[in-house]
């Protein structure tokens, strides 16, 4: 998918002459291509991540380049490499002073260095690197579905420096557009911030497309660091990409590679009961009661028990189109009181009576203390599910 600036560069100096001139701050920007561009006009064209090269070709002098430096800021491009030569003879001061201000990178190679070569060579590290992501995603999927088949994951995990006995954290990230209908097809530049913000901490990650959900396997990531960047990432799109709804789930941080099965399960319950409650980010080790019906195995269980408690008041609210589920809800968290449901939903107290009444006769029962318990834990099921 792509490369940090830093490890592109890694070596461009010692092979190329490449020097970094300022903007050291923002090495951990992800390049996903290289490109050359010659004109302000056309950094228009950039999807963002892209490393630009540049020689100045066809301009008399470098006014250009400070209009040229502030179209790529704003169409997110990772960096700018000058090709120091007859064109751009040497890098304007305030050029400079505009790159180290807004913390962008800048870089110049010498005319000796042919570009095509440092070109093909950043060509070819990044789709290495989207192999390498490309293999660590389908060693992390064996390890999460086919945990028992070690021999498939464990050497390639090892080889790609994962300590296999570290602390593991899964997390599932659905994606929703402003309609409320979940989105199969994740788009690319969200995947990209994540991965940008993310390596802010640590490379020790991964994320890939599993059904319709967004999973990242991190390796000593704590909890604490990874809602802050999943806030973030919410923070950035509601700016970028307004028509989208980030929620996310974090299973339990557990040590091995054996752990990641459980906790993925975990993390997709986890999402559920974000999105049901809307809220951006939620935690398994936060969520209290909901942690005992995430471990049940047979979710039939389940199903069965919500069933016997509440499915004939959900089949009569679908069939009649009435609001009885959510009365009784609103009630049972008021600890039954009718005053306080009247307020919160802004119905008459008359009315609320009379919908109460009609509750016990639906569920035949009188709504005691025991009802209660076992309403509220039908109530709970309804959250994860």
């Amino acid at each position: 998918m792509a490369i940090t600036l830093n490890h592109l560069c890694k070596y461009s100096k010692e092979n190329y002459g490449m020097n970094l001139i300022c903007g050291d701050e923002k090495l951990n920007n992800l390049v996903n291509w290289v490109h050359m561009l010659e004109d302000p006009e056309t950094a228009g064209f950039l999807h963002g991540q892209e490393l630009i090269f540049s020689t100045g070709i066809g301009h008399p002098n470098t006014d250009w380049l400070i209009e040229f430096a502030e179209g790529l800021i704003e169409h997110q491009a990772s960096g700018l490499v000058l090709n120091i030569g007859p064109y751009i003879k040497a890098v304007p001061e305030d050029l400079i002073e505009f790159c180290s201000k807004m913390k962008f990178p800048l870089f110049t190679i010498p005319w000796k260095t042919r570009i095509v070569d440092i070109t093909n060579d950043f060509c070819r590290k990044i789709i290495k690197a989207e192999e390498n992501e490309i293999t660590v995603a389908g060693a992390f999927r064996d390890a999460i579905f086919f945990p028992e088949k070690s021999l498939q994951y464990r050497s390639v995990l090892e080889r790609k420096e994962f300590d296999l006995d570290a602390e593991y954290h899964v997390v599932a990230l659905s994606l929703k557009d402003s309609g409320n209908g979940k989105l199969f097809d994740f788009d690319k530049k969200i995947r990209m911030q994540l991965m940008s913000i993310l390596y802010q901490s640590s490379d020790r990650f991964n994320i890939f497309r599993q059904d319709q959900y967004l999973i990242i396997v991190l390796q000593n990531f704590s909890q604490h660091v990874i809602e802050n960047a999943i806030r973030t990432l919410d923070e950035l799109c509601r700016v970028r990409f307004p028509q989208y709804m980030i929620h996310g789930g974090i299973g339990a941080g557990e040590n091995g590679i054996l752990s990641l099965a459980k906790n993925y399960k975990r993390a997709i319950a986890v999402l559920h009961l974000a999105e049901k409650q809307q809220e951006v980010i939620k935690s398994y080790n936060d969520i209290g009661f909901y942690q005992l019906l995430i471990e049940v195995e047979d979710t039939n269980v389940l199903k069965r028990f919500y069933k016997d408690t509440l499915g004939q008041l959900e089949d009569y609210d679908r069939k009649n189109q009435t609001d009885y589920l959510d009365t009784l809800k609103a009630y049972l968290l008021s600890n039954g009181s009718i005053q306080e449901v009247a307020k919160t939903t802004y119905v008459h107290r008359n009315t609320v009576n009379y919908k109460i009444k009609k509750i016990k006769e639906i569920l035949q029962c009188e709504l005691t203390y025991q009802n209660g318990l076992e309403l509220i834990l039908a109530l709970n099921i309804k959250e994860i599910m």
